[in-house]
């Protein structure tokens, strides 16, 4: 008898202890943990993946309208290809930069005039561009962006049939445009842009007489990227 209630009482004591402690423990462990976050759960930093110089390639296609007097309006139409490069600072989601392309380019057309005696030849064989870029990035891999600056073009210009002769000339205007970016990871992306330039007028002389040429572009490409 007296065995069992000396049991009882340890077990009493023990029940007692332990409800007594737990609130504290609790509290304890919830003051030592519970503010703490999950392992495995932390959120992803958000990382500057568009800020540096950046160096890569760019091909795609472009149509070019030429409004020329005389001769009226022709166009010319090919694809175009080459290196791309520039540096961006970013500030959270918002990207300002400067960049500029060199490309190559086969952009041909042309019309015939003067009741058909003449054909003018109309040919983009290079393009420049020079311009700031700015966007922003509705995740933090993909970037919405616009551009604006300056533009070159060098053009081969022949015209056959009376009075005619192979001439060039170099085009400088303006240009505007925008596009997307996608961050594959921290140092590759592609992007696609649209380029409009208007391109100022040049007189070119021929043996025949003169001709005003006022080009006009669209150009849509698509580039790799590496950032350094």
């Amino acid at each position: 008898m007296r065995r069992r209630l000396y049991q009882a009482v340890v077990v009493a004591v023990s029940t007692a202890s332990a409800t007594a402690s737990h609130p504290a423990l609790g509290a304890d462990l919830y003051d030592t943990y519970g503010n703490q976050p999950v392992y495995g759960m932390d959120p992803v930093p958000p990382q500057d993946l568009f800020e540096g110089w950046y160096l890569g390639g760019t091909i795609g296609g472009a149509t070019v309208t030429f409004d020329s007097a005389p001769g009226g309006t022709s166009e010319a139409d090919g694809i175009l290809g080459g290196a791309i490069g520039g540096y961006s600072w970013q500030s959270g989601p918002f990207v300002i930069g400067i960049e500029g392309d060199l490309m190559a380019a086969d952009i041909s057309g042309g019309r015939n005039f003067n009741a058909g005696s003449n054909r003018m030849h109309t040919s983009i064989d290079t393009m420049a561009d020079l311009r700031l870029r700015a966007g922003y990035t509705i995740t933090p891999q993909v970037l919405l962006f616009g551009t604006f600056g300056g533009a070159w073009a060098g053009a081969d210009l022949p015209v056959t049939g009376p009075g005619g002769a192979p001439r060039s000339a170099d085009f400088f205007g303006w240009s505007v445009g925008g596009g997307a970016e996608v961050a594959l990871n921290p140092n590759w992306s592609a992007r696609f842009d649209y380029q409009f330039t208007d391109f100022s007028s040049e007189t070119v002389t021929y043996p025949g007489g003169k001709i005003d040429y006022d080009p006009d572009a669209s150009t849509y490409r698509g580039s790799l990227i590496y950032r350094f």
